[in-house]
């Protein structure tokens, strides 16, 4: 009868398989960091080159007096690049009237597997000026209509989702990118976020606008309660000055964690009612299935129009 180490694998044979998997491993982890290491160069390198031509603009604005917005202008195009960086076995569609995906994988028979769709929000936006309440561009010094050189700052812009497309498509498109750009302290950042277009409150955020408004568009601000609410995970991070100098920068395209739920986004009343006292941010798992809706105005009147008195 045989005994029990008669059956046992030899230990040499274990030591060269330890071995060899080890090495495997170190091989597999070298040539991702590599492709990574390559991916986010690729990235720095577009992002470098965009501010490059926006400081020349930005240069332009300051200097000149036509009223001319110079600055961060052709968005949809920025953003879809941006995509084709981010997702790099993916393309564009090519369209310029918004009736395909923004950014698409493809299968060996050429048939979409996978879509994302592209968002991007720019709040360097011409201000207003304070005494004659006419539209200046941002980085212009002085209004030339009254040569007053105070201003209103104005950040309404906003990332617009079409409601039904969303459902329509909602086992191909995956995800959507949403591009942040905006001035804090004379500093210019882009952030790139990721939403699943499956998370649970950003679906009952469309279907409400879908199902509720005449409107066939959210218009989803940054930083707001309801982006907050969709579980964002930020995936890029750059900060530059006016003179396209970049001074920091984060990366990482595959990071699957929803960032910190912001609780200053919050009222009064919620924050009691989600148990919320003194913490500025929680983790986005703790609240994510207490969330609700908020109480939305539809079909509001947006107002007139009116342009300059002569």
């Amino acid at each position: 009868m045989a005994s029990d180490t008669d059956c046992d694998i030899p230990r040499q044979i274990i030591d060269f398989m330890n071995e060899y998997m080890t090495q495997q491993s170190i091989q597999i982890i070298d040539f991702m960091n590599e492709y990574m290491t390559q991916q986010s160069i690729q990235i720095i390198d577009f992002m470098n080159e965009y501010m490059t031509q926006q400081s020349i603009h930005i240069k332009n604005e300051k200097e000149g007096r036509k009223n001319r917005s110079k600055a961060f202008k052709g968005l949809v195009d920025f953003g879809e690049d941006v995509a084709t960086y981010v997702y790099p076995n993916s393309i564009g569609s090519a369209s310029k009237g918004g009736c395909a995906f923004d950014n698409f994988t493809l299968d060996e028979t050429c048939k979409i597997i996978s879509a994302r769709e592209v968002k991007t929000c720019c709040q360097i936006q011409p201000k207003e000026c304070n005494k004659c309440k006419n539209k200046v561009p941002y980085y212009q010094p002085l209004c030339i209509i009254c040569k007053n050189d105070t201003f209103t700052l104005i950040k309404d812009s906003r990332f617009s989702i079409s409601a039904k497309p969303h459902f329509d498509y909602i086992g191909i498109i995956e995800e959507y990118l949403f591009i942040y750009i905006y001035d804090e302290d004379g500093k210019i950042n882009i952030k790139g976020f990721v939403i699943k277009s499956d998370n649970p409150y950003f679906n009952k955020y469309i279907r409400n606008q879908y199902e509720n408004s005449k409107s066939p568009t959210c218009n989803l601000l940054p930083d707001s309660y309801d982006f907050q609410s969709s579980g964002p995970k930020l995936i890029f991070y750059f900060n530059y000055n006016q003179s396209g100098d970049l001074l920091s920068h984060y990366i990482d395209i595959h990071n699957d964690k929803s960032m910190d739920f912001n609780t200053q986004c919050l009222y009064i009343n919620e924050k009691i009612k989600y148990g919320i006292h003194d913490e500025v941010s929680i983790p986005y798992e703790e609240i994510q299935d207490k969330l609700e809706l908020r109480d939305k105005p539809f079909n509001k009147d947006r107002g007139k129009t009116s342009r300059i008195k002569k």
